[in-house]
């Protein structure tokens, strides 16, 4: 008799091991309570999904300890890129690879990537329900049995509709739900591929953190990762929209703990940009457990020694330009006015009436530019979580070690990586593995 596969969650984890379990023999349902399967794949890589990267995996995961870390990159050898880039042209997706390692479809479209995996879900009889919320697991010894709760929509309730109110229809897709019904539903495996709390408009709403303490499972608090972080000071609605190659360096406790490079975003209310996102989740955690944090900015990288650039006899030539001026052609004119501000150098003061150590105050401001981080913005902004369901209680197959016949993957699992396409790599991976193993084991 083939194991009854039940996969909680249709994002990239839930349709990879679907896929797995299917093609191992499984009877398989996909269980998602959206109106549709993939809507987190189709916003990676701002609409281009980045598949994964060809890099060394070491150094771009985080979680709670170095035992979990090396589990992960077991994982990671288990399944690692040039796998998921093999499965993926074997259901007709060509890929292409960046100069970062990172690997994208030809197309550069995220549609194409959950269009393959829809595709093959329905060669292989995959079963998927949509708007169904699994609220409850009682498990027994030969499996468990599922409480859900089927959303019905009104558009499913207007089954005779003129032309006129099938167009009107197309336009306002997202119709209300009008009604529920529920249902007891067998399984024989179950896996766990709900998300975590990141980009809950996608699906990602943390009910599986819910269903994992349900079956006995301890909860690492979720929190953002791959985020924009919320800063003190009241010059950023001032500064918001500039962007600048910077140096950044995150402090927590006044002592450095991440360094990166690349283009800063100052917005309204903080920092954002590739280099914050990649140390977010070190800055979300810390403040979490009361920590301070500050991040350094140096925005006049490009000068390897900034103060002996500003002498003597540049000042003189340039004595009757206004400070700002002067700090403009190092910088945006909208972050010079603020350094001046800072240094209390009035607007059109020259370089002479500020004289040489005001302007080599601006110069050493800018190249370490301390902002005080208060929060990081919330799940809605996130793209993925740190925390979750510790590594310890599952074991290689990624089954559960404390609910038989039940197995957890993807983000809803305490691990997270950079950005570059890692986190879908981990989705990837755990669920080809836990989908393989819930098919075969008996």
């Amino acid at each position: 008799m083939a194991n009854k596969v039940v996969v909680a969650g249709g994002g990239a984890s839930g349709l990879i091991a679907a896929v797995f379990a299917a093609e191992n023999g499984a009877e398989v349902t996909i269980l998602e309570h959206k109106d549709r399967v993939g809507k987190k794949i189709l916003m990676t890589g701002n609409g281009r999904c980045n598949l994964t990267n060809m890099s060394d995996v070491h150094g771009k995961y985080y979680s709670s300890d170095d035992v979990s870390l090396e589990k992960i990159y077991d994982t990671l050898v288990r399944f690692d890129a040039a796998k998921t880039r093999a499965f993926f042209q074997k259901l007709g997706l060509y890929t292409k690879e960046k100069r970062d390692g990172g690997i994208y479809p030809v197309s550069e479209q995220a549609a194409i990537v959950l269009d393959v995996l829809r595709s093959e879900c329905a060669r292989l009889e995959v079963k998927t329900i949509t708007d169904c919320a699994l609220t409850a697991v009682e498990p027994d010894r030969h499996g468990g049995s599922l409480r859900l709760v089927h959303y019905i929509r009104q558009a499913e309730e207007q089954k005779k509709l003129t032309a006129a109110n099938k167009k009107d229809k197309a336009k306002n897709k997202k119709s209300e739900i009008i009604s529920e019904k529920k249902e007891t539903m067998r399984y024989d495996r179950l896996i766990l591929a709900t998300g975590g709390k990141a980009a809950p408009a996608s699906g990602s709403d943390g009910s599986g953190y819910r269903l994992a303490k349900m079956l006995g499972h301890s909860i690492i608090e979720p929190l953002p990762a791959l985020v924009q972080l919320k800063c003190s000071g009241d010059y950023f609605k001032a500064v918001s929209g500039v962007r600048a190659q910077s140096d950044l360096t995150l402090y927590i406790d006044g002592k450095p703990a991440a360094a990166e490079t690349g283009e800063l975003q100052l917005t309204d209310y903080g920092i954002s940009g590739i280099p914050v996102f990649q140390f977010s989740r070190l800055a979300s955690r810390a403040l979490y457990c009361g920590r301070k944090c500050e991040v350094g900015i140096n925005f006049i990288s490009c000068l390897s020694e900034p103060e002996q650039e500003f002498s003597d006899a540049l000042m003189k030539r340039h004595s009757e330009k206004p400070v700002e001026e002067l700090l403009a052609g190092l910088v945006h004119k909208k972050l010079a006015a603020v350094v001046c501000k800072k240094e209390g150098i009035a607007f059109g003061t020259t370089v002479s009436q500020a004289g040489l150590q005001k302007v080599c105050g601006c110069i050493r401001l800018l190249s370490d530019f301390r902002v005080q981080v208060t929060e990081a913005n919330s799940f809605e902004n996130a793209q993925v979580c740190c925390g979750g369901v510790p590594l310890s209680e599952v074991d290689k197959e990624f089954q559960s070690l404390r609910c038989s016949n039940v197995y957890i993957v993807g983000e809803l699992l305490d691990c997270d990586g950079i950005c570059g396409g890692y986190n879908l790599q981990w989705a990837w991976a755990t669920g080809a593995i836990a989908g393989t193993s819930a098919a075969i084991k008996k």
